[in-house]
């Protein structure tokens, strides 16, 4: 059949792109704010390409998950927008391969990555994460909500992976429109908060192979007096606020979900941060002597059991 193709803006509701048929076509951002898309039939594979600055278009898969979830459907929306703007302001050329900063350590070595493991990144950004993997000899699909950022991804995996191939998915981790029993790991960094868990807990289990593991670095909601500073001190007094307008940190019900979906769940914390996020959002980092004060102080509360209350936790699930 004919392959019809139309342009649409770029703040277009993240929901047209789960509309009806598959889609597949070309991003081309002249003017800037301009998407060319064409789509298929259901019978047509999936792909795309987008057009990220510093390099060529690229091609990737955008799955139609085919949702049941409408009442998501506006977070979905918020999310892609602050992130695709997000990506606006990387250039993948000046963002080469690095060492795994010590949160990507954290995660990678709970996931138990071998040569040859089946690993899905769960929200990959700008592709750090994914750059590890594949450097450690992961079979990758990189998935993101954000097409534009997800473009970044890809556009540095080609070139600072010396070969390797990753798979790019658009779709929301609630609805990834993947294959069930797909992957021994699924991993993320900073995802879980900014989803609807009851949603995503169901789809990564049916995900993971039996026996498999999920492992998250999340922001935790059991610090009463941090979360009382992020709901009334952060935005205001001089103190900015991160992120965006829907994400929060887990609290005792997501685990609760995650529990119900998964054959264990448990809680580790080898990255203590409270008085860390104290010289973030109030010292921004100014004073060396602070920096010191904040970071001896994380560590002793990482040798008690007041661990349980860093804002860091390492969500480690097997099915």
């Amino acid at each position: 059949m004919a392959t019809p193709c139309l342009a649409i803006s770029d703040s277009e509701p993240f929901g047209h792109l789960f509309s009806g048929a598959t889609w597949a076509g070309s991003i081309a951002r002249a003017p800037r704010h301009e998407v060319r898309r064409t789509w298929h039939d259901d019978k047509d594979p999936c792909a795309r390409e987008i057009s990220v600055r510093g390099g060529p278009a690229t091609s990737f898969t955008l799955v139609d998950p085919r949702h049941d979830l409408p009442h998501l459907q506006e977070r979905w929306s918020r999310e892609q927008s602050f992130h695709d703007a997000l990506a606006e302001q990387f250039d993948p050329n000046a963002m080469p391969a690095s060492d795994p900063i010590h949160y990507d350590e954290a995660v990678l070595a709970a996931a138990r990555i071998v040569g040859g493991t089946r690993v899905l990144d769960l929200g990959c950004g700008q592709g750090d994460m994914t750059l590890a993997l594949l450097a450690r000899g992961a079979v990758v699909t990189a998935l993101d909500l954000s097409p534009g950022i997800l473009g970044i991804a890809q556009r540095r995996t080609e070139l600072y992976a010396n070969g390797r191939n990753a798979t790019f998915v658009v779709a929301p981790a609630e609805r990834t429109g993947l294959s069930s029993a797909d992957f021994d790991v699924i991993v993320g960094r900073w995802i879980l908060h900014h989803v609807d868990v009851q949603a995503a807990a169901a789809e990564l289990a049916r995900l993971l192979v039996p026996g498999g593991r999920a492992v998250f670095l999340e922001n935790s909601g059991a610090n009463p007096i941090l979360n009382f500073a992020r709901d009334h001190i952060a935005g205001r007094f001089g103190v900015p606020r991160v992120g965006t307008r829907d994400e929060r940190p887990l609290v005792r019900q997501d685990w609760r979900v995650l529990e119900q979906n998964f054959a264990s769940v448990r809680a580790e914390y080898p990255i203590v941060d409270v008085f860390e996020l104290m010289n973030r959002q109030v010292f921004r980092y100014r004073s060396r002597r602070v920096e010191t004060i904040c970071r001896g102080l994380d560590r002793l509360i990482g040798r008690s059991r007041l661990r349980k209350y860093s804002y860091r936790v390492l969500v480690i699930a097997e099915k």
